[in-house]
């Protein structure tokens, strides 16, 4: 750890919190606590997060933050100290409560890390208004419930509004990765619903009483199917804040929302709170139904032992590549590939072994393939990759590529293995499959006679035109 590195850290938190604790500070009403205060949220959100955070300088860092935005907005440092005492006491249960459990860095991720979510921020708001209650009993004789049930609901609210959107956020490693998730399709799906929610606001103003709130739930439950959960966390915080702080001017005629009447900005709270919680509920339950479709998915389409396509699978999307290739008069490579002596492997270093040699060459065939090409295990110690596109110079390195690398990383591992291949490769014809793979395996029988460890090749073109063909060989 570099002091840069650490003095940038705790920068970052100090200007983070100064910034939101100011902005809570300004947008408050006269003699209320703030309409929304996310400063706590985001203290602890980041913590959780990075867990490089939590550390005695970050925590001095927060504490500053907190009292000079209190000082550079009129209040006594005496009122300050005691104001973010609570403040912080909030934030160390929260940290200290999934810390002691072994839960950080925390991500929101699913529906069990959202239980823990809400059940930690109900902690850490309950911690924080128990304490400003205290305070406010002892110091200023006023009633211990009423803050703890007012601050206790705004805090609440305030955590589970920003905590979701800190703790699901994904930062891209690359503009390759921004581009690659930035398709029309995916900017389409997130705008439609986005819109639906935003065409509430309008509509809100014009409904009289506690349904305004309530309106944007549709089209927040259709943006929590269709979009990420930090896309729907985002939705749900704006919307929040923007029904409180039309509420809070009476925009949505809930009631007079004054210090006369505490219950109906507790229960303005609470309904906000729920109307949030919902969407982000459901995004976390779409995000683990999608995880499990595509666990199944892999589980019924991939070898589990290799990670390349299984032979049903291979064998279909194939078909599929041919038929495509057919239309856009694509050329096609099929290489048939077999481990050599591969019994011997297993009569001599055992099963396990064997197993780990076959894992190890999947693994090398699909690192030297491109996206467009499938690979498949047909069966026992014999695979299969079909080349979409590929020219014939390109399939015979291919199939070089992997015969070469198959003999030097083998030897490097201590259990020798080398493989045959047999190539057929078409550009002008329209084979079917069928053809294709009886073409590849002659190639590949030849190759096994040819002593093995060997790379054969034949165009089907030619075979279909009734051309006698050039026999390639490539060997060690």
């Amino acid at each position: 750890m570099t002091r840069m590195g650490r003095v940038t850290r705790l920068l970052v938190v100090f200007v983070v919190v100064l910034l939101a604790a100011l902005i809570g500070i300004l947008t408050r009403p006269p003699g209320l606590l703030a309409t929304f205060w996310c400063a706590n949220a985001l203290l602890l959100g980041m913590m959780v997060r990075w867990p490089i955070l939590i550390e005695w300088p970050t925590w001095i860092a927060a504490a500053v933050a907190y009292v000079s935005a209190d000082l550079l907005t009129g209040n006594t440092f005496s009122m300050a100290i005691q104001l973010n005492g609570a403040n912080l006491v909030g934030v160390t249960v929260g940290v200290l409560l999934l810390d002691y459990l072994k839960r950080t860095p925390f991500r929101l991720v699913d529906s069990t890390s959202l239980m823990w979510m809400v059940v930690v921020a109900g902690l850490s708001a309950c911690a924080t208004a128990a304490t400003a209650g205290l305070m406010d009993w002892v110091f200023r004789g006023e009633s211990f419930a009423d803050t703890l049930v007012h601050w206790g609901s705004t805090e609440f609210m305030a955590y589970l509004l920003v905590l979701p959107l800190i703790l699901s956020m994904t930062i891209p490693s690359s503009i390759a990765e921004i581009r690659s998730k930035t398709t029309v399709r995916a900017v389409l799906a997130m705008t439609v619903p986005l819109l639906a929610t935003a065409a509430c606001m309008p509509i809100a103003l014009s409904i009289e009483g506690p349904i305004a709130l309530l309106l944007p739930i549709p089209a927040l439950l259709w943006c929590a199917t269709r979009i990420s959960v930090p896309s729907t966390a985002l939705v749900s915080a704006v919307w929040s804040v923007w029904s409180l702080m039309m509420a809070d001017a009476g925009r949505l005629a809930l009631g007079e929302q004054s210090g006369a009447n505490v219950n109906e900005a507790v229960i303005t709270s609470i309904a906000v709170t729920l109307v949030a919680l919902g969407p982000i509920a459901v995004a976390c339950a779409t995000q683990e139904r999608r995880a499990a479709e595509r666990e199944l998915f892999r589980a019924v389409e991939y070898d589990s032992l290799t990670g390349v396509l299984s032979r049903g699978p291979f064998l279909r999307q194939a078909e599929e590549r041919l038929q495509q290739a057919t239309q856009t008069a694509l050329p096609i490579g099929l290489l048939m590939l077999d481990l050599d002596h591969f019994k011997a492997v297993n009569d001599t270093y055992g099963h396990m072994v064997g197993d780990s040699v076959l894992a190890d060459f999947g693994a090398r065939m699909a690192e030297r393939v491109s996206d467009t090409d499938l690979v498949g295990r047909l069966g026992g110690e014999e695979f299969a990759v079909l080349l979409t596109g590929s020219s014939f110079a390109r399939a015979t390195e291919v199939a070089e590529e992997i015969r070469h690398a198959q003999v030097h990383d083998s030897a490097r591992s201590g259990h020798d293995s080398t493989v045959s291949v047999g190539l057929a490769w078409t550009n002008d014809s329209t084979p079917t499959l069928a053809s294709l793979m009886v073409a590849a395996d002659a190639a590949l029988y030849e190759a096994k006679h040819a002593g093995r460890n060997v790379v054969k090749a034949e165009n089907v073109s030619d075979i279909v035109s009734g051309v006698v063909p050039e026999r390639i060989t490539r060997t060690a």
